[in-house]
């Protein structure tokens, strides 16, 4: 046996700049178990490095042997293996694989079962590793490496390292379990990771920067470190990452010099030709290489070499197809220009008219772009800009407008490309925008054909969307094509929106909404849901209108498009709103949070107004009510003279008239009166807004009858009110009145109608911002009940954020106790019920009494609730 260098059997010194990856080691930990570890990846993705990490940092004895091309002999490969077995602690010098050889001649049978004979005998179980098992092609090298795997014995771990998979039964060691393995998708650096490493480089890049170069790079361990080392010292870092690609110097190099040229000249061929496709479909990959056998290519490579990866299906590439790590690709392209001047844009061409004729609208449309074709971009843009627009695909829409020179805010812009440039401006939720490009783009030109009469009706959508558009007719026909009926009845829902028919709009909008999910609009359907929130909103359905809402979120997460953005604000708006009339303040806080720090600089007034009132309101609901009032008047200083919709002011105006007046500021309780009156001069928000003044000014012994006529008119219809629980408020304004004549009984009712008027609403709020009297009579109101999710139990619960006290510290028995006083049972019942006597429970009582500060049982189960000992 020939001498074996020492480099060979020893685990190579991670680099300084070496990143631990904590997680991998894991996974090697954990297939401690198994007879067999497989780490396989393409070129670079760092095996060595964390195979070699994991063997100095484990407690288990290990033996390393780097392989090479000379080891594809079994004499030689099987002395290496004994040296780095005798370089392993755990052999000790007396063992018998220190006197063991392989044969001058052949290594057969008996030798691996003398090495498996002594690797039993030793006094603990070793790991073997061999690093670089895509060196081992001859047969008997294969051989032997089966025979090791399919050994019984205990006293060997293998762990195998190389660029493919070697010739063992992997699938069938998986099935059993004995198998441990650690991929390409699992050494790919995270972005953590990314950053890690280019900090340990010396590189001080921002965030942003750092996550463009993960992207370019996917992680591969070594592209990052290229790029590391060629960004030091660079001037324009930005410059450098934008340019950054396979085809750089040194990329390149090592792209050749690795990877390439184990490969033959016309597999290089199909994947030059396949590389101007992000996603590869396997029929497509026939198209443009012209080889019948292009599938079987692509899969021997992936399972060969790993530098193609099959991928699952997914959005318009529901087959999935074949994707090229991303700087391979990139050098494959370049190469591609070099060896066949001009055939990237003929193979664009291809691809594009091949992904349109399979209904890859969004993929046939960026062919177009890269071909640099302005007619096939204009034909697809007539054809599939509706669809586009209504999944949310606004990158590619842009680009292909750039790309046709007909941008829809150019001077002289073609009027359908101004159509497109405006549904970009809904989508992104700029209204005012949108209006301009539609007056610039007028009515589509009528060309007599199926073409012409789409665009006609996707205008007519997109001008009532922008709030412009004709008001429907019960005629109208809504188009047999899905993706335009959606856009129409959505439009149409708009519209009807506007005029008040909300039951109408909310029709329109499901039906909307149903298309939506069928034909994959992921956009359109955060669009619908948002507004389906608002409808259920002005419908006071507020649960309906949370749930619509946070569906809507949900939603744009789930389709992960980042234009959707101004759509998931204003929905978070809906759901802080419903949120907030619920007695819900912390969601409404945290529904703002997040609506804002998603939100676009050019939100629209609107749903920057409203996300702003619900803030302020929520802020005063938990007990900052300066800082409440302060914001819900900031927003409507900022608003300015930009017009609301009606229902939205009058909730903007309710909220901040009464946490003005909670902190006593008439004067400003009276200007957002005077704010709603502009905009709505005669609605019923205003009479119960001038009713809640009066009581807060406390004006005398007239001022119960002053109360009573301000309401009346709501109570009784004369006045309209634009919100659904504003009637809630009038009620409550009537039993307010009657408490200050000391009239029980009608102050009872009143209360009585709040509970039941509110109720189907879920509106919690008005309840919540009552005085003790009035919560007081609420005790009443709960009729014994013992049920904890009754309305008039949360009624009283409501607004407990707002005015925060201390716990009564109570003894078990005596919660026990105060959990059945808001029954109608009397204390010898209670008694009896908790297997005590009368003066036990009499005792319990005063104790309650005297912890809680109250002299009655009412006032003890109203204090309850506001300490959170009854909910």
């Amino acid at each position: 046996m020939g001498h074996v260098p020492r480099c060979k059997t020893t685990p190579p010194v991670p680099p300084p700049e070496f990143v631990a990856r904590p997680a991998l080691s894991d996974i090697l930990q954990r297939g401690l178990e198994r007879p067999l570890t497989l780490v396989c990846a393409p070129p670079g993705f760092g095996k060595t490095l964390v195979l070699a990490d994991w063997v100095r940092t484990s407690e288990v004895p290990s033996a390393w042997l780097a392989l090479d091309e000379k080891d594809d002999d079994p004499r030689r490969l099987w002395g290496g293996v004994l040296a780095a077995l005798r370089s392993c602690p755990a052999v000790p010098p007396s063992s018998r694989l220190c006197r063991l050889v392989p044969s001058r001649t052949t290594v057969g049978l008996d030798f691996l079962d003398d090495l498996l004979d002594g690797l039993d005998t030793l006094p603990v179980r070793v790991q073997l590793v061999l690093d670089g098992t895509h060196h081992l092609r001859a047969p008997e090298v294969r051989h032997g490496l089966q025979t090791l795997v399919r050994a019984t014995r205990s006293g060997l771990r293998l762990v195998l390292a190389g660029r493919v998979d070697p010739a063992l039964p992997v699938a069938r060691l998986r099935l059993e379990e004995r198998l441990c393995e650690l991929r390409a998708e699992q050494l790919r650096f995270s972005p953590d990771e990314t950053a890690a490493l280019l900090a340990r480089c010396g590189l001080r890049l921002t965030p942003p920067q750092a996550g463009l170069l993960h992207a370019r790079t996917g992680g591969w361990a070594t592209g990052l470190q290229l790029a590391a080392l060629a960004l030091r010292g660079h001037p324009d870092p930005d410059a450098f990452l934008a340019d950054f690609s396979g085809d750089a110097q040194p990329v390149a190099e090592y792209l050749v010099g690795e990877v390439l040229s184990q490969i033959p000249e016309d597999e290089r061929e199909l994947l030059r030709r396949t590389s101007i496709c992000d996603v590869l479909p396997a029929e497509l990959a026939i198209e443009l290489s012209g080889r019948d056998d292009a599938p079987a290519v692509l899969d021997r490579l992936e399972r060969d070499t790993g530098l193609v990866v099959r991928t699952d299906g997914h959005g318009v590439d529901r087959n999935g197809g074949y994707r090229t790590q991303e700087l391979l690709r990139s050098y494959l392209l370049a190469d591609l220009e070099r060896c066949t001047p001009g055939a990237r844009i003929r193979l664009h061409g291809r691809a594009a008219e091949w992904s349109a004729d399979h209904g890859r609208s969004s993929v046939a449309l960026r062919h177009a772009v890269d071909a640099g074709d302005a007619g096939r971009i204009a034909r697809l843009l007539q054809h599939s800009a509706a669809e586009l627009a209504a999944r949310g695909d606004h990158t590619v829409l842009r680009h292909a407008l750039d790309a046709a020179g007909t941008l829809a805010e150019g001077a002289g812009a073609d009027p359908r490309a101004a159509l497109v440039g405006a549904l970009l401006h809904l989508g992104h939720g700029n209204r005012v925008a949108a209006r301009a490009a539609l007056r610039r783009s007028r009515k589509p030109p009528d060309d007599g054909d199926q073409v012409g009469a789409d665009l006609t009706v996707l205008h007519r959508a997109a001008e009532r969307l922008a709030g412009i558009g004709p008001v429907p007719s019960p005629e109208e026909p809504t188009p047999a094509d899905p993706v335009l009926a959606a856009w129409t009845l959505a439009g149409r829902a708009v519209a009807y929106l506007a005029t008040g028919v909300v039951l109408a709009g909310q029709a329109e909008l499901e039906a909307s909404l149903q298309l939506a999910r069928d034909q994959r609009l992921h956009l359109l359907e955060v669009h619908c849901l948002t507004l389906i929130g608002v409808s259920a909103c002005v419908l006071g359905d507020l649960p309906a209108a949370e749930t619509a809402a946070t569906e809507a979120v949900d939603s744009e997460a789930a389709a992960r498009h980042g234009d959707c953005s101004a759509w998931a604000t204003a929905a978070q708006a809906v759901r802080a709103h419903a949120a907030v009339l619920r007695a819900r303040p912390t969601v409404a806080l945290q529904a703002t949070a997040d609506g804002l720090r998603g939100a676009p600089d050019d939100i629209d007034p609107v749903v920057r107004f409203a996300m702003r009132t619900a803030r302020g309101a929520a802020l005063a609901d938990t007990g900052d009510r300066t800082a409440g009032l302060m914001e819900l008047q900031h927003a409507r200083t900022e608003l300015g003279e930009d017009p609301v919709p009606a229902p939205l002011a009058a909730t903007a105006a309710v909220l901040e008239h009464r946490a003005a007046l909670l902190l006593g500021h008439a004067t400003a309780a009276l200007t957002t009166a005077g704010w709603l009156a502009a905009r709505s001069p005669a609605c019923g928000e205003l009479a119960v807004m001038r009713a809640w003044s009066e009581a807060a000014s406390g004006t005398g012994a007239a001022a119960p009858n002053v109360l009573r006529s301000a309401v009346e008119p709501v109570l009784d219809g004369r006045i309209p009110s634009l919100l659904p629980y504003t009637i809630v408020e009038a009620w409550l304004v009537v039993a307010r009145a009657a408490i200050a004549t000391d009239e029980r009984s009608a102050a009872r009712h009143a209360v009585q109608t709040a509970l039941e008027l509110a109720e189907p609403q879920d509106a919690l709020r008005p309840f919540a911002l009552v005085g003790p009297e009035l919560r007081a009579v609420l005790v009443d109101q709960l009729g014994g009940t013992e049920d904890r999710g009754a309305f008039a139990v949360r009624a009283l619960a409501a607004g407990r954020d707002s005015a925060p006290h201390p716990a009564a510290e109570l003894s078990a028995r005596e919660r026990e106790v105060l959990a059945r006083l808001p029954s109608l049972h009397n204390l010898d019942e209670i008694a009896d019920d908790l297997d005590v006597s009368l003066n036990t429970i009499k005792s319990h009582v005063r104790a309650i009494y005297g912890k809680l500060g109250v002299s009655s049982r009412r006032t003890a189960v109203l204090t309850a609730h506001e300490q959170g000992l009854l909910t």
